[in-house]
């Protein structure tokens, strides 16, 4: 939002323009990385982590009960801290995701891809944990 000051309020002026750029700072604040999208059946997890320019090697993947974290390391592009950045919106260097599943999964089954940038993690659901449904006996 862009409000305008008149000329009789040359203050009001200064202080709207130091607003806008107060603002400006949380409109481009970097997002959490590495983005995920989770989708859930009643036997499985599947999340999908954006990875892009990152290599598989540089990524470790570890579920603990029911908490699944991605981490490792974006490259950094050459960047040997002398760079005058106009605009950076692609995080660097280290990263770290960690998610916490709404039931247990079998940890030797899970499974995990990457292809053009994206990293599949596959979590089975616990046999133990899977919904049943309960036959009602009549008397």
């Amino acid at each position: 939002m862009r409000l305008t000051a008149t000329r009789e309020w040359p203050l009001l002026d200064e202080l709207m323009r130091f607003q806008e750029e107060f603002n400006s700072l949380f409109d481009n604040r970097v997002r959490e990385y590495p983005a995920m999208n989770v989708w859930m059946s009643d036997d499985k997890a599947v999340v999908d982590v954006e990875l892009p320019g990152v290599q598989p090697g540089d990524v470790e993947v570890t579920v603990l009960e029911n908490t699944l974290t991605v981490s490792g390391n974006r490259p950094t592009d050459g960047d040997d801290g002398k760079r005058t950045w106009f605009k950076r919106e692609r995080p660097l260097g280290e990263f770290r995701r960690t998610l916490e599943l709404p039931f247990a999964v079998e940890a030797d089954k899970i499974a995990a891809s990457y292809r053009n940038g994206i990293l599949r993690i596959t979590l089975p659901r616990a046999e133990a944990d899977k919904p049943r449904t309960v036959p009602i006996e009549t008397a």
